[in-house]
């Protein structure tokens, strides 16, 4: 008696669980329906609010916490994100002469690098950055191009005809005179390399700092201390 009692008790528990397990699965479906119903119809009530019309949007249309993406086409801005997109990168002796030498628009500033230099990675952003800042300020209505030449089997005729010295290197050209500048541009000397920049795209520079094209260029950079008794001419 007791065993069947046991049996019994066994078999209720079993059967009782399953029922719940299958109640449970009837109400999700029931609310899953229930919300693709709303979603679908887009049922909505027109109700007066503060004397305008206003319709709330379907409980399980749009689920929290994500929104509602807008018809709209997004616009595309023209600015360039990082400096990266607005350097050239030059592989060959021809892209060189086409896009630096025969240059008759703007100031370019050419950078020689290696992949394999510490230096040369060390002032990269610093370059972009330079390159950011500069690349819509300029002589003649244009801004200043900036390019990069890295050393590789391709490039290494086109470093060795330069007579670039050491890495990262570069050469500032004019399109009035043409090669102007040759400096280092590693991560010490980056703020030389702008102050001699701004003073080719401004005309603007300190008198400790004037480059040697400069004085060419612009005659507010020939600048000495004036006579030695203090006097002016």
């Amino acid at each position: 008696m007791n065993m069947k009692r046991e049996r019994r008790g066994r078999g209720y528990r079993v059967y009782r669980k399953r029922m719940c397990k299958y109640a449970a699965f009837l109400v999700l479906a029931f609310i899953a329906s229930f919300g693709q119903s709303f979603h679908t119809a887009r049922i909505s009530v027109l109700s007066t609010r503060n004397g305008r019309l206003y319709s709330p949007q379907p409980l399980f249309a749009l689920p929290f916490p994500f929104k509602k993406k807008s018809d709209k086409p997004e616009k595309k801005s023209d600015k360039p994100k990082h400096g990266k997109d607005v350097v050239l990168h030059i592989e060959s002796i021809e892209d060189y002469k086409k896009l630096v030498v025969d240059e008759k628009e703007s100031i370019t500033v050419v950078r020689f690098y290696a992949h394999y230099c510490r230096s040369c990675r060390a002032s990269e952003p610093l370059f972009y950055k330079l390159a950011m800042d500069f690349h819509d300020h300029g002589v003649n209505g244009g801004g200043v191009k900036f390019a990069e030449v890295p050393l590789n089997p391709k490039t290494k005729l086109l470093h060795d005809a330069l007579e670039v010295p050491s890495l990262p290197w570069t050469h500032i050209y004019h399109p009035d005179a043409g090669l102007v500048e040759e400096r280092k541009i590693s991560k010490k000397h980056i703020d030389d390399v702008r102050k001699c920049l701004r003073c080719y795209v401004y005309g603007e520079c300190d008198i400790d700092d004037a480059p040697a094209g400069c004085i060419t260029l612009y005659g507010e950079c020939d600048i000495d201390d004036g006579p030695p008794d203090g006097s002016w001419e």
